[in-house]
């Protein structure tokens, strides 16, 4: 039951958002009773958190395709997350990232959980860009921990601006600036 509620709450927030979800909007999606809820959480903003982690933890990020040098990875990684926003007509975003920007001057807990997980993310891009740096494929003068911060920072943005637009173009000029630029 706890999980069938934690999977109807990613759905749901990521589609409508934290504030325009009730505990029984979420219940009824997740086929409980709404007085369940209460059993498993002790309250809205704690599932929030919990949400937040594991979209973080699930998202697959960090799968790996072999046969690809650490840069082609990073970019295949943001490749796949474009593919998903344009599968959802730019209408979700990132999860991380909405729940940021709702709650983050609302809510001590998610934002804590939001930014353990965007820290999460920079230390991965990070990882890739010392990877990269190590055999000669990003620029070795690059600091990887401001760039990765630079990176999932721009991420966020083009993701927003997509939302806006319902184009790809703001996903297309971060792909440019990012690895055509930056990292070249």
């Amino acid at each position: 039951m706890r999980e069938n509620i934690v999977e109807a709450a990613l759905v749901e927030f990521h589609r409508r958002g934290f504030n325009a979800c009730s505990v029984e909007d979420i219940t009824k999606a997740a086929g409980v009773p709404k007085g369940s809820f209460y059993n498993h959480f002790k309250s809205k903003e704690d599932l929030g958190a919990e949400v937040v982690d594991r979209y973080a933890t699930g998202s697959g990020w960090r799968a790996e395709t072999p046969g690809l040098s650490p840069l082609e990875q990073l970019r295949a990684r943001f490749v796949a997350m474009r593919d998903v926003q344009v599968g959802y007509e730019f209408t979700r975003g990132c999860l991380i990232g909405n729940m940021g920007a709702e709650l983050a001057d609302h809510s001590p807990v998610i934002r804590s959980q939001v930014g353990d997980s965007l820290e999460g993310w920079s230390a991965s891009i990070a990882d890739s860009i010392r990877d990269a740096q190590a055999i000669g494929e990003a620029p070795a003068d690059l600091d990887p921990d401001v760039t990765s911060r630079f990176i999932l920072n721009a991420w966020e943005g083009a993701l927003l601006r997509g939302k806006v637009v319902k184009t790809t173009q703001p996903m297309d000029d971060f792909f440019t600036v990012v690895f055509d630029s930056i990292l070249r």
